[in-house]
């Protein structure tokens, strides 16, 4: 049986696993906001901007629009600034209480529901592997990322450390990051009052 060959990158060291980002360090579109713009009686489009901390440069900028065709199929368009458009169709699912329903997106690239796109993915041709590319929205699976709480990895050992000072202390669980939710414009106004956009 052949066995697959692990990608390498610069001076060939394997780049598998350790390659992976964590989906909390990517832009992500949740669900429940495009839902609120497809609930938006104005039918106008929304501005998501996702910001770096603490110097606010911003890192990504899209313009959502939710649209309904006349048989009532749902889809969003997502348009970046370089003028590239990724449509991804709405899918809803029936709760299992009080008759409700829960919207849900379909991975550009698989197109599996899903709660939550993303807009980046590890750069695999550049051989680093904290470099990231845009792509078309997709699911976390696709995207290639994971949660920082694999492997617990948010787990700070005091085991060898505390060995060496002589001393015993336990393990300390830190705290799970958040999402890198984008600030979200629903007015002209609001973008132009932020320094967002100008007028022409």
């Amino acid at each position: 049986m052949e066995q697959s060959k692990q990608a390498r990158g610069w001076h060939q060291h394997f780049i598998g696993s350790w390659a992976r980002l964590n989906c909390e360090n990517m832009p992500v579109i949740p669900a429940w906001l495009v839902r609120s713009n497809l609930n938006d009686p104005r039918r106008i489009p929304y501005l998501l901007v996702w910001k770096e901390e603490p110097d606010g440069q911003i890192k990504e900028a899209v313009r959502l629009t939710c649209c309904v065709s006349h048989d009532s199929w749902c889809h969003v368009e997502l348009k970046r600034t370089d003028g590239s458009t990724t449509v991804l169709r709405i899918v809803w699912r029936m709760l299992p209480r009080n008759g409700g329903r829960a919207l849900l997106l379909a991975c550009f690239s698989c197109y599996a529901p899903c709660r939550h796109v993303y807009g980046w993915e590890w750069d695999s041709v550049s051989g680093w592997s904290n470099r990231v590319s845009s792509i078309s929205w997709q699911c976390r699976s696709c995207a290639r990322l994971r949660y920082s709480s694999e492997g617990s990895a948010l787990v700070i050992r005091g085991g060898p450390i505390s060995r060496l000072l002589g001393r015993s202390f336990p393990d300390v669980p830190s705290p799970r990051p958040e999402p890198w939710l984008p600030y979200v414009f629903s007015s002209p106004a609001d973008a132009l009052a932020a320094g967002l956009c100008t007028l022409k």
